[in-house]
């Protein structure tokens, strides 16, 4: 699947948890990492898509089937 070189992973204490970076300097978007254990689990691969969505005071990321 990934070698660790592509899996790059943020350092945390614990590893279900990422962190927000600046995607780029001139832009307001963030971006994250996906833990491995949910890559593994769920079969994740570059370019897999998923939809956000925010219900009542919850951030719900959904993986988009096509």
């Amino acid at each position: 699947m990934f070698t660790n070189k592509e899996l790059h992973m943020a350092k945390n204490a614990r590893t279900d948890e990422s962190i927000l970076n600046l995607a780029t300097s001139k832009r307001r978007s963030l971006r994250t990492t996906v833990p491995a254990f949910i890559i593994d689990q769920l079969g994740l691969k570059p370019g897999d898509k998923f939809q956000w969505k925010i219900e009542g005071d919850k951030l719900v990321v959904e993986m988009k089937k096509e």
